[in-house]
């Protein structure tokens, strides 16, 4: 059979030749690429922007219900910081919480203590979180 003749009988039958793989959907794939690749760049730094960060070096219970935090927090020269400090029980509950307020200061690394109230016994405190605070 020629290339002819399957052409008539294709255009007689309605048979098309299919591509493997349609223009539109290729554009459709492109373009939602694209749109990711865009969203990733204009949000992928959403949190970048934040480069302080505490760290817990020991605490000491005082008593029952209070403890001595030491800890360290590393930021920005001249950017205020705030951080949350969370003590938890045993069975990991939230027993203490407290956000310290902390000035700008030259030095990038700064260590701190704090007296944090408790409504049980501590058994492990970290630095939730820091941030720089928006006045």
């Amino acid at each position: 059979m020629s290339y002819a003749s399957e052409q008539l009988l294709d255009e007689r039958y309605g048979r098309t030749h299919q591509r493997r793989f349609d223009r539109r959907l290729g554009w459709a794939i492109a373009a939602a690429l694209v749109l990711l690749g865009l969203v990733v760049v204009i949000f992928g730094n959403w949190h970048g922007n934040n480069s302080s960060e505490g760290k817990v070096v020991s605490f000491t219970a005082l008593s029952e219900s209070e403890i001595s935090v030491d800890y360290t927090v590393t930021a920005r020269q001249h950017q205020a910081v705030a951080c949350a400090i969370e003590a938890v029980s045993a069975s990991f509950s939230t027993v203490g919480w407290k956000v310290v307020e902390l000035p700008a200061s030259a030095e990038v690394s700064r260590s701190f203590t704090e007296t944090l109230r408790t409504s049980f016994p501590a058994a492990s405190v970290s630095i939730r979180s820091c941030w720089s605070p928006q006045y």
